[in-house]
């Protein structure tokens, strides 16, 4: 909660990235429209016996966009932890930094940087994690595409790639071990794709996407609906999302997301 407060301050602090001493008034009016702040909270459980919430807050001005919050999040065999992130917008290009700070044993520094343009991205991320003996790291790549094929039909596709290093002690199955350990579940690679109509305040996001977990011979095929609400100032999000795991144990999973972003100018 502390953390949220010190994010809508920031987002209140935000006039600073473009202002510009003793304007105009039309300078002034026009300076105050490009602003924007909010403040979202998300929450999802999954049959894995997972649960996550984050809260954050956004600001931006004159180009720049400043994002922070937290994310708690724990399952039947990982203990409650905490993650901090602090993301950063300029024009094109798009940064974020993700930490766990030591607790409960792990320790997880993450990293992503892209660049986007209305048709196209190119994002650029890594990862390190520590638990005891175990130490994880990956480095990766991902191309996202998107166009308009309607009036009110957006679509778009991405494809990733990710070289991943795991030093564990032996068991059976050490990748599954740790991400029960760090809910942290890598993938070797994912292609996916996803169609966005917009229906008046409604806009219906239905996706699909294929990739690969580190286990030999294992594949993972995702499905998902997402549906946004405007209402005034608050935006409504539900994920319902189904996935098909083969591995050396085939399994269903379902995991569900809410979450509320409010405008705050």
């Amino acid at each position: 909660m502390l953390l949220l407060l010190a994010a809508l301050l920031c987002a209140d602090a935000a006039p600073w990235i473009a202002e510009v001493p003793e304007p105009e008034e039309a300078e002034r009016a026009d300076d105050s429209a490009g602003r924007t702040a909010e403040a979202s909270v998300r929450a999802a459980a999954s049959t894995r016996g997972e649960g996550r919430a984050e809260i954050s807050a956004r600001a931006s001005a004159g180009g720049v966009a400043l994002a922070i919050g937290a994310t708690e999040s724990a399952s039947v065999k990982a203990p409650q932890r905490q993650e901090i992130f602090l993301g950063i917008e300029a024009g094109p290009v798009r940064g974020e930094a993700r930490v766990v700070p030591q607790l409960a044993g792990l320790l997880r520094i993450a990293a992503e940087l892209g660049v986007h343009s209305e048709t196209w991205g190119l994002v650029l991320d890594g990862r390190s994690s520590s638990l005891g003996a175990t130490q994880m790291r990956a480095l990766g790549a991902r191309l996202e595409v998107e166009g308009q094929l309607a009036e009110a039909l957006h679509a778009g596709a991405s494809a990733a790639a990710c070289a991943l290093q795991l030093d564990a002690p032996p068991s059976a199955d050490p990748w599954t071990r740790y991400g029960m350990a760090t809910l942290d579940w890598c993938q070797r690679w994912e292609a996916g794709v996803w169609a966005a109509s917009d229906l008046g305040p409604v806009t219906l996001t239905p996706s699909l996407s294929i990739s690969q977990p580190p286990q030999d011979g294992a594949y993972e095929a995702r499905g998902s609906l997402a549906v946004e609400v405007q209402l005034g100032p608050a935006k409504l999000k539900v994920d319902a999302a189904a996935a098909r795991l083969w591995a050396l144990e085939q399994m269903w999973m379902v995991e569900v997301t809410a979450g509320v972003t409010i405008s705050l100018r």
